[in-house]
């Protein structure tokens, strides 16, 4: 299975979070590209705040994905509850996805970079400087080599894609 991870970050490298739109609006026609690549993969994997922060507005978007919420404790009886990067990955193999989409929050982000699962990476790179977005981490010690695939613009906004070496 080809894991996607897909995140916005700040020209600084953090990331920017859903809970940080008080402060900063990426355009929606970019910020919603993980929406679009979980639509393309019929899946998205989430953490528990990202899903909780998003589910009531996103309904009808959902219900058209198998939802896999990562959190150590059950969620909604609609989605899947993964213990981990690897249990999520492993149920949508069995349902018989190719692709998963990975789509929030931090701690969700690191999980799969922790584990090396992370294939692909695409990245939205905001040209706005914030602090409190938290950063992407493998385990200590670990290192990810990716290259680029593709890079391209919308307005001031770098839209880049990495996979794997």
């Amino acid at each position: 299975m080809k894991v996607q991870l897909i995140a916005n970050l700040s020209a600084n490298g953090e990331l920017i979070l859903a809970a940080q739109s008080d402060a900063y609006q990426a355009p929606q026609e970019v910020a919603g590209m993980g929406f679009a690549k979980a639509l393309e993969c019929g899946n998205i994997i989430m953490g528990r705040t990202t899903y909780q922060m998003f589910a009531p507005m996103m309904k009808d978007v959902l219900k058209n994905l198998e939802v896999v919420v990562i959190s150590s404790e059950d969620m909604d009886a609609d989605v899947y509850t993964a213990k981990n990067a690897e249990d999520a990955v492993s149920y949508l193999e069995k349902k018989g996805f190719e692709k998963a989409c990975v789509d929030g929050g931090t701690m969700t982000y690191n999980l799969f970079l922790e584990s090396g699962l992370a294939d692909e990476l695409f990245f939205n790179l905001f040209p706005v400087v914030i602090n409190g977005g938290g950063s992407m981490e493998t385990a200590q010690g670990k290192v990810l080599e990716y290259r680029l695939a593709e890079a391209k613009s919308h307005g001031d906004i770098a839209m880049l894609h990495y996979i794997k070496k």
